[in-house]
């Protein structure tokens, strides 16, 4: 498929879809700007204006029918977030407690706002799609490790998925995990979550839970008298440490902290909306331990700093790297304008 038709394509596809959510709107963008993949959106009452932004392709290169689906794909899942996510309890808690909190919500938004998608029936291919998408990224990448704690958002991600009924290629590893517990209390709980406000409670308690463990954990062993060893070397040394980041968490990260408006411009989390702060939690009916219901991390004051490191959460990379072996080096240096999709003209002849 040339190049110039999967734009056209992917065009023509998304104002269609755009125009069945029954918002109005202004104007939808699709745009093939160089490097960045991403959207940013303005969302009100009644209305939904996007724009969809991809790595620029060469026109005359010939894309794979793989590919074009999985931008197809892509671009759906951004519009969802451009739906149906909520950002004002994303932005507090990401401020409060760190790029780490903010991929936690990521991982668990992904899975609910692909679900709501499907649901609405404005893109009735849409699960096709995002299965697709999803088993690209792990057959590329690889699955990650249960008990690698940087990586616990991209694992939700996918487990959460999952539970929409996806046919992924990689087996679960929760059980495996060594937070299984608090895993599995969290993708239930996400599985019914209303809102993105929702979500970001039950990050909130999902890292508070993670990090009281891991400290319990280290205070048995000091009990035990198998703390650290002075000199930071031996089989009694924490892992915790492991992949710390120097840096502080800021609004110029990649676009898995957050879905959509910084993701135009590199990152990737919707630009506003107004979440319900409380509403609809869900209830919980496992045993002790597992049965509070999420707070709203105002006062525990956790940082998760140390850990920051893992896999993007949004597949914006993976779409950058597909693209970038059908772009030019000319992209590099002065970004070409797309070629609109054509238009039907009725000639009148006298």
């Amino acid at each position: 498929m040339l190049g110039v038709n999967v734009k056209r394509g992917v065009a023509t596809t998304l104002e269609r879809v755009f125009n069945a959510s029954g918002n109005q709107f202004d104007k939808l963008e699709v745009l093939w700007t160089g490097r960045t993949a991403g959207i940013i959106f303005d969302r009100g009452i009644s209305y939904c204006n996007a724009k969809v932004i991809f790595p620029s392709i060469d026109e005359t290169s010939q894309i794979p029918e793989h590919t074009f689906n999985n931008l197809i794909g892509y671009a759906l899942h951004e519009l969802g977030h451009a739906w149906f996510t909520d950002n004002k309890a994303w932005d507090r808690a990401r401020d409060k407690h760190g790029k780490f909190v903010s991929n936690l919500i990521n991982g668990l938004e992904d899975p609910r706002i692909e679900r709501k998608v499907i649901e609405s029936g404005r893109a009735p291919n849409s699960r096709a799609l995002f299965e697709n998408l999803l088993n690209s990224v792990l057959a590329k990448d690889g699955y990650v490790k249960p008990d690698d704690k940087q990586n616990i958002p991209f694992l939700l991600a996918v487990e959460g998925r999952r539970l929409n009924g996806y046919n992924i290629s990689h087996a679960s590893i929760v059980d495996d995990s060594p937070w299984a517990k608090h895993l599995h209390w969290a993708l239930k709980k996400a599985r019914v979550a209303p809102d993105t406000a929702t979500i970001v409670k039950i990050a909130v308690e999902l890292f508070k839970r993670i990090r009281e463990q891991e400290e319990q954990g280290q205070a048995e062993q000091e009990q035990n008298g198998e703390g650290q060893p002075s000199d930071g070397q031996g089989e009694g040394q924490p892992s915790d440490g492991q992949g710390q980041p120097s840096d502080k968490p800021s609004d110029d990260g990649n676009p898995s902290d957050k879905p959509s408006d910084e993701q135009g411009d590199g990152e990737g989390k919707p630009s506003d909306g107004q979440p319900s702060d409380g509403d609809g939690q869900p209830s919980d009916e496992q045993g002790k331990g597992d049965g509070d219901e999420p707070s709203d991390g105002t006062g525990d004051g956790y940082s998760s700093e140390e850990y920051d490191g893992g896999r993007e959460v949004e597949p914006s990379n993976f779409i950058e790297d597909e693209l970038v072996k059908v772009s030019k080096s000319s992209d590099a240096v002065s970004n070409r304008p797309a070629v609109g999709k054509p238009r039907i003209e009725t000639f009148h002849w006298r």
